[in-house]
């Protein structure tokens, strides 16, 4: 168990973890809300897929940021391995930051997600099954991109923090952290 908590503990790690999480709840309730609105009424498809839209990223901004400040920010609780890249950033400018980063790949999870639920929906599937599979292809999609980016800003950082320490003057390398200085 241990392990486990040590690799959550890593931020690329615990980010997707966290977007994972937060994507499937949020899928929960765009389900329940969906359901729900087409058992009260809802037919029209594009209505339906544009409903699907919001109720989604509401209900996913709001469960990251939870999950995000129990990972990153609660002052007791996990032990954090501080990546050199978001080691001086407030709660709400690393969560939002990880949102910004999230919008830019949107474009990547909507067309999957809705795309494949649309198909689905003119096809006869039902509107739980049609949004769970749309979901589920988009988070994977937009997940692996999203690692593939944060893996190459930590690796960035490093090598710029790395450069800086190069560059002091003898003795004020002090302040490097000693992970840097042994070259992890």
């Amino acid at each position: 168990m241990s392990w486990l908590v040590r690799q959550y503990a890593r931020r690329v790690i615990n980010v997707n973890v966290n977007i994972v999480i937060a994507g499937i709840m949020a899928l929960g309730i765009t389900v329940v809300v969906m359901s729900l609105l087409t058992r009260m009424g809802l037919e029209n498809k594009y209505a339906i897929t544009g409903l699907t839209f919001l109720v989604d990223l509401v209900a996913d901004v709001l469960v990251y940021y939870g999950l995000h400040w129990f990972a990153n920010h609660m002052p007791i609780g996990l032990p954090k391995r501080i990546t050199p890249a978001y080691a001086n950033l407030s709660f709400l400018r690393d969560a939002t930051l990880v949102q910004f980063e999230r919008a830019i790949l949107s474009p990547v999870l909507y067309t999957i997600a809705l795309g494949l639920q649309h198909t689905l929906l003119q096809m006869g599937w039902g509107v739980e099954a049609a949004t769970a599979i749309g979901f589920g292809v988009g988070i994977a999609s937009a997940r692996s991109l999203h690692t593939m980016w944060m893996v190459r800003q930590e690796r960035r950082a490093i090598h710029r923090q790395k450069a800086q320490a190069a560059a002091e003057p003898a003795g004020v390398g002090e302040t490097v952290p000693e992970s840097l200085r042994r070259g992890a």
